[in-house]
């Protein structure tokens, strides 16, 4: 994509503006600098590297900050003649209050909350990279679906320790001889924790642990574990979709604000030409 030159016509400005945020170099250099703001970030907090290149290292942040600002600004202005459409973006009004609180006095004399604000500017990766802002969203959406797979695992999970209690409370009673002890057991074969371990040492004290824990570790390892990769999986689906309509959403407002744009220069155009018109004296 090429941006447009600006020449003589402000109107073009918020139709430049636009182009250069969706270039794809854009977009890249974007996200190099909030790679090389979080890389400078960290090595702040080894005090060797503070002390040797400390003076640096502020001014690469100091650079990156700059970066933002002009890139808020950037946005603001694409608006054109309405840039308060601007903040009905979350994401818009997360990079405004960002980069604004970063310049407030009171802020950059407070070392903790400025670094809080520092490391902020990091998550902003996740709107310039739509991979990662696609699991972002899916796990959200995923969070409300899996409630129901949460509550069947604790159920089945609180039902098998009461029978693995009854069963073996007396023959293994460091890993049953109370029921929280049991569902901490079961706990470490859902997640996988030693397993190996834990099913041998059962064992040792009675031999019937084994079908126990293969019942659950079948059921509930693999069956709600993979229900709960396809609540996942559904929901990345549904924000994929959503985010494609987003997308397309988002190029014909574009198009529709460039056309406006241009409609309005035309309008002042005719303007200016009908006031030119009215003093105007012709030659009699």
């Amino acid at each position: 994509m090429r941006v447009p030159t600006l020449g003589t016509d402000p109107s073009r400005i918020p139709a430049a503006c636009r182009a250069l945020l969706a270039h794809r170099r854009f977009q890249m250099l974007s996200i190099a600098v909030i790679v090389v703001n979080g890389a400078v970030l960290g090595a702040m907090t080894f005090p060797r590297a503070e002390r040797v290149a400390g003076g640096f290292l502020h001014w690469v942040d100091y650079v990156c900050l700059v970066f933002f600002s002009l890139e808020v600004a950037a946005g603001i202005v694409s608006f054109g003649r309405r840039p308060w459409r601007y903040f009905r973006d979350g994401w818009n009004v997360f990079d405004f209050v960002i980069v604004v609180a970063s310049f407030l006095p009171g802020i950059r004399e407070n070392v903790t909350i400025l670094r809080m604000l520092r490391l902020a500017r990091i998550v902003r990766i996740f709107r310039s990279m739509p991979s990662l802002r696609l699991i972002l969203v899916s796990a959200g959406k995923a969070l409300p679906k899996s409630a129901g797979v949460f509550a069947l695992t604790g159920l089945v999970m609180y039902l098998w320790a009461m029978i693995g209690w009854i069963a073996f409370n007396k023959s293994d009673p460091a890993h049953f001889g109370t029921v929280g002890k049991a569902l901490l057991n079961l706990f470490q074969l859902v997640a996988f924790d030693d397993m190996g371990n834990v099913i041998r040492a059962s064992m040792a004290n009675n031999m019937w642990t084994l079908p126990y824990y293969v019942v659950f570790i079948l059921f509930g390892a693999f069956i709600l574990v993979n229900l709960m990769i396809g609540v996942v999986l559904a929901s990345m689906e549904e924000a994929q979709k959503l985010d494609d309509e987003d997308g397309q959403v988002s190029a014909d407002t574009a198009l529709l604000l460039e056309r406006i744009d241009k409609l309005q220069s035309t309008v002042d155009k005719l303007a200016d030409d009908q006031e030119r018109a009215r003093q105007y004296t012709p030659f009699r």
